[in-house]
């Protein structure tokens, strides 16, 4: 489950698609002008439908609201829901081609280091190994 401020979450599943695929798997929620008390409701319908599964959720920013509500429900189901903030495109992809392989718990840890790892500076000295204009 994907839960971002805004269309954050389907440009990014957008991006997702184009490099690896539809995947049925992934699922969104946004929270809009509707307001917080329409996310709630929704992201608690949502979840309870899905909880046939483990689900890994994950966030755009630690402390906003997709995040509280993520936490409190994992609080709720702590063995069958595991939640991730700072969302970026190669965590998103790793974690979806894995999905269908890795318990919840390995899952969490892939999206954790491929997040970490897909956040990189330009320097100079790694000029050699960077794609050749």
């Amino acid at each position: 489950m994907l839960a971002t401020h805004g269309t954050f979450c389907q440009g990014i599943v957008n991006s997702y698609q184009m490099i690896a695929g539809v995947n049925e798997k992934l699922h969104t929620i946004s929270l809009t002008d509707d307001g917080i008390g329409t996310f709630k409701q929704e992201f608690q319908m949502r979840m309870d439908n899905l909880l046939t599964d483990e689900v890994l959720i994950i966030t755009d920013i630690k402390g906003g609201t997709p995040y509280n509500e993520a936490f409190n429900y994992h609080l709720k189901h702590p063995q069958q829901v595991r939640v991730i903030a700072g969302m970026n495109l190669p965590m998103l992809i790793e974690a979806g081609l894995a999905m269908e392989t890795l318990t919840l718990d390995e899952l969490y840890q892939l999206a954790l280091t491929t997040g970490k790892a897909g956040v990189a500076g330009t320097d100079e000295d790694d000029l050699e190994d960077e794609i050749e204009f």
